[in-house]
Order: C-alpha cells, then structure tokens, then sequence
C-alpha cells in the first residue's frame, strides 16, 4: 500500500473518503480540501490520473502518454492520497489490501467509475507501465495494414479516427451493431450524418446493423487488443473481414466489486449494477455517503457529468458539516453534449441547447482536437502544460475545459466563429 500524504489529521478534521481518483473524484477532493474544513482520503489503486479523454491521441502520437499520465502527489494540501486496492465498502469505512482494521471517515464519496478495454482505459497500477503500454502500441499500429475496430461509440470513432489522420494510408474498418454510429435517436439526424461522412473522407471503412462474434479466447476481461492476421465473418451479413490489429471498443463494466462485497450491495440496480441515489447523489438510506460518475445510477455517464456532480457533492458536504440548509436537488442535464474528434483537426459536436445546436470541425479542432483538455487537466493536477497553447482572447478563452462549453450558446459558436483569424478557416472546415 503506497501513500503519498502532504500531513496527517493532526487537527481531528472531519476525514471524507473518496473511493475512485477519476475525473469525479479528483473535482471532489480538490474542492473539499481547498475548504480546510476536512481531512480528505482520496483512494485509488493506480499511482496517476489518467485523463482517458485524450487516451487515443496517445496511440499515435510519441509519448503523449507523459502528458496523459499525472501523479497524484500535487493534488492536495491537507489531506492524503493513498495508492491502495479497496477490497469492501462498509457504511463507517473502506477496507483496503494491505491494511487490516478499515479506514474510518464522517463521509464518503463513492466513485469508483468503470473500465474499458485499452486504450480506451488502463488498468496498469504504476504510471512507467502505463506510458509503456501507450508507446509499444504505437508501434503495433504502425506495422499494421489492416485495421478492425469493434464498435462504433465514442471510442471506436476517435480511435478510427486518430489513426486514419496520421496514417492515412492504413486499412480501417469500423463496424458496429447499430443502425447509426453512437446511440440511434440521442443527437439530431445530421449529426450522425456529419459523422459518418467525415470518417469516410479519411476512408474508414463503416459497416452497420452487424456485429462480429469473437472466440472465448478474445471475451476476456485482461483483453487489450488482439494482435496477429485474423479473419472474422460478420454475424448478419456474412461479410469477411480480415485485420492483422484489431480492437475491441464495445463497451464499459462498472467497478462495483468493492461495493458487492459489503452492505451496500442491496443499494445496487440490479438492472445497471449502479448505485441508486436520490436527488441530492446520496446513496439510498444514506445521508453521508454519496456516489457520483459512473457508478451513480442518475444521468448518463460522461466526464463532464461527473465533474458536475463532484461540484454538487462538494457543495453538499460542505454545508451539511456546517449544519446548513440543502441547496436545491441537483439538476440533471436536460440536452446531451457530445464533442466527437475525428483526428487532430477537426471533429461533430452538438451543444446542450434546446434546439441541439451542431458544430462541426472549426469549433471542435479549436474546442477539443488541437489540446484535448490536456492543459487544464494538468493544471488541475498542479503540473505544468506541457503543450504550451498559443494565447487566446474573445471566446477561445472559454474552451479551456468540457464544463465552459455547458453554458455556450449558438450565438457564442458564431461570434467565435467571427473572431476567429482568416488563417484557421481551412478549406472543409465548417461550424453548423
């Protein structure tokens, strides 16, 4: 059990755990440890964040991973992060491998979040074998000619399309068991539309309504990618296929084991294996054990929603310690956000309006595509850029995280648009 610690409890503060150091957790202890009011454990068993939002331009881009990767050990000031493996979740503390009598808090924060298959996620415990593993698979995607992606959500399409910009010349193919890419009936039809054709300009190959059933051999859970020539037959359709790379980017397993093996397993949806909260993120029966991201049955799950719901939550704590009121219920979002990189120039998104506003490759490359949030992910982990981003004014000052483009409105996206200099309007670039 690794413990990276600025000081003890030496006031008796109250101690707030939080299980899970992803995009969730870290917001929640950042904002609680900033109040001085609490002693603040944050518990995961990885030694690093990894901001997995921008994991897939580390396959192809040389040591991105660096940037990727970020020590815990500047997170907080008066509390504690212990690298250990939660192994149950009691309802007055966590036990963790290693340790026996359990770690005692006032309150918890469950964020436990979920895993994917690499490299969409990580599950390597150490950040040298993470980084590894970024860099050894770009060499894989460089040696291979044909290239199978299994599944077209927001993993697949960012993965095709990373490879397919700086290796415009490998054979990609997407498949995906849906009648369009993503979810059908979520975003506006056009959306899917822009989407589909701006993969097939950089020639990715899309098959859908069909679906490839794969040996026991690759179901399993440890299954990275699977290397070697293999020949797949479509299940529908019979198409074959054949791939000397392929990648299984089919879907996220939420991380309950911690939870199923102690009380709190009966507060589990049988239906998602989430957690049942209420409207303020507090577990079913619980007033000071909350659960935020993934693991939280209540919204759907993206970065920028657990962030959200840490804010919440941080809030909440804080006022309940304090013996205040409640703030209102937390407000669910009511439109969708999605921001889709197909490549380091450009992208689809639609912003959370009410009339699903579209934007297309201008606003995204300059949003999302040319950082990926990067910068202010190490600046909120107390590290310094590392992809120093030219200065900005007007409205590109708002695109420094996922949350700023919450409140932007279609009439922000084309006054940004009109002070953009005429140098970044690039032929094909578009915005709705």
């Amino acid at each position: 059990m690794g413990i990276c610690e600025s000081q003890g409890n030496v006031d008796k503060k109250p101690v707030v755990v939080i299980v899970g150091g992803g995009y969730g957790g870290i917001q929640c202890a950042k904002l609680l440890d900033k109040t001085g009011q609490f002693f603040v454990i944050l518990i995961d068993r990885k030694s690093y964040f990894l901001h997995n939002i921008a994991a897939l331009r580390a396959t192809i881009e040389y040591d991105y991973a660096h940037k990727i990767v970020i020590p815990y050990d500047r997170l907080l000031t008066n509390g504690c992060v212990i690298q250990a493996e939660v192994t149950s979740i009691l309802t007055d503390g966590v036990h963790v491998h290693g340790r026996h009598d359990p770690i005692h808090f006032e309150y918890l924060v469950i964020a436990t979040g979920s895993s994917y298959a690499f490299p969409g996620k990580i599950a390597e415990i150490e950040s040298s074998s993470a980084i590894n593993l970024f860099n050894n698979l770009q060499e894989k995607i460089k040696q291979s000619e044909q290239i199978l992606i299994i599944g077209g959500g927001p993993v697949g399409i960012e993965l095709a399309g990373e490879i397919a910009t700086d290796f415009p010349g490998k054979d990609i193919t997407l498949i995906h068991n849906q009648s369009t890419l993503l979810q059908p009936k979520i975003f506006q039809d056009n959306f899917y539309a822009r989407l589909q054709e701006n993969l097939e300009k950089l020639h990715i190959k899309i098959i859908l309504n069909d679906g490839i059933q794969l040996l026991d051999e690759h179901n399993k859970s440890n299954m990275k990618y699977i290397e070697g020539r293999q020949t797949y037959v479509t299940e529908k359709n019979k198409r074959t296929i054949t791939a000397d790379l392929t990648f299984l980017c089919t879907g996220a397993h939420v991380n309950s084991k911690s939870i199923i093996n102690g009380p709190l397993k009966v507060k589990l949806n049988p239906q998602t294996g989430r957690l049942i909260v209420n409207d303020y993120l507090q577990v079913d029966g619980y007033d000071k054990i909350f659960a935020i991201g993934d693991i939280s049955d209540k919204e759907a799950k993206f970065a920028y929603i657990a962030t959200e719901q840490a804010n919440y939550v941080a809030q909440l704590i804080t006022l309940i310690d304090k013996k205040k009121s409640y703030p209102k219920p937390y407000q669910k979002h009511l439109y969708p956000l999605m921001l889709l990189t197909i490549g380091r120039h450009g992208g689809v998104g639609q912003l959370p309006t009410s009339n699903k506003t579209l934007i297309g490759n201008l606003i995204v490359k300059h949003f999302k595509s040319k950082d990926i949030f990067t910068s202010h992910y190490r600046a909120a982990m107390n590290y310094r850029s590392e992809n120093h981003m030219e200065t900005n004014s007007g409205y590109l000052k708002k695109l420094n995280s996922v949350q700023s483009i919450l409140a932007f409105t279609e009439q922000d996206a084309r006054d940004l648009l009109a002070g953009l200099p005429a140098k970044d309007i690039e032929a094909g670039q578009d915005f709705i």
